[in-house]
């Protein structure tokens, strides 16, 4: 039976989700610094005393705004099994599958754009999951980094340029880029040009991203 209590909660967690669709919109079309409380309680729908019943500020709900979108990638991507117990292998089809996803979304490609570097800092989202992959290749001698924050960072570069490259010209960007893309940035992490190619280029199964 449905109580008082759970309809409340579903009322509310309904209205959060509204202002992060439009928030997440705002992002993408490049409104977000200059769009009010008022505007993006009006693009909810909902009322303008609803938002800080959520949100603090603004920078809070654009912050809950992207980080749900890296989760959700993130956790899309997470539910596919790895195929092979080589952390380089998981590593690399993380990075493949993360390029695809990125370009079949626009909207998260946006996100992603005008976002940038400062994705690294959150605590979520895809730049952990990426250094956590490369610390596995690392503790199985498979690659061998000294700064992991920079390797991260590195391989968030590579991902950036594919995204924002793709949002120039959606041609420009195809599986095949995506995998020269990612064994390139193999060989730039020490893995040697046979390898990295053998690696790159192999079948991927991809997720259904929604």
């Amino acid at each position: 039976m449905q109580t008082a209590g759970n309809r409340l909660e579903r009322r509310k967690a309904r209205t959060r989700q509204a202002l992060v669709d439009a928030a997440r919109a705002m992002i993408a079309d490049g409104r977000s610094s200059t769009a009010s409380i008022a505007d993006i309680t009006a693009a909810a729908d909902v009322g303008f005393g609803s938002f800080y019943n959520h949100f603090e500020d603004k920078p809070a709900l654009f912050a809950a705004a992207v980080a749900q979108v890296l989760e959700q990638m993130g956790d899309t991507l997470d539910g596919v099994s790895p195929r092979s117990d080589d952390p380089v292998q998981i590593f690399c089809d993380a990075v493949r599958r993360t390029g695809r996803a990125a370009v079949s979304h626009r909207q998260a490609a946006e996100i992603v754009d005008r976002s940038g570097f400062a994705l690294l800092d959150a605590p979520g989202g895809l730049g952990p999951r990426a250094r956590r992959d490369l610390a596995a290749a690392v503790d199985a001698g498979r690659l061998e980094i000294e700064d992991l924050s920079l390797a991260t960072a590195m391989t968030a570069g590579v991902l950036f340029a594919l995204v924002h490259r793709w949002l120039e010209d959606p041609d420009s960007v195809d599986d095949r880029r995506i995998d020269d893309a990612a064994e390139r940035l193999l060989v730039m992490l020490g893995t040697d040009p046979d390898t990295a190619r053998a690696v790159a280029h192999t079948e991927l199964e991809m997720p259904q991203i929604s």
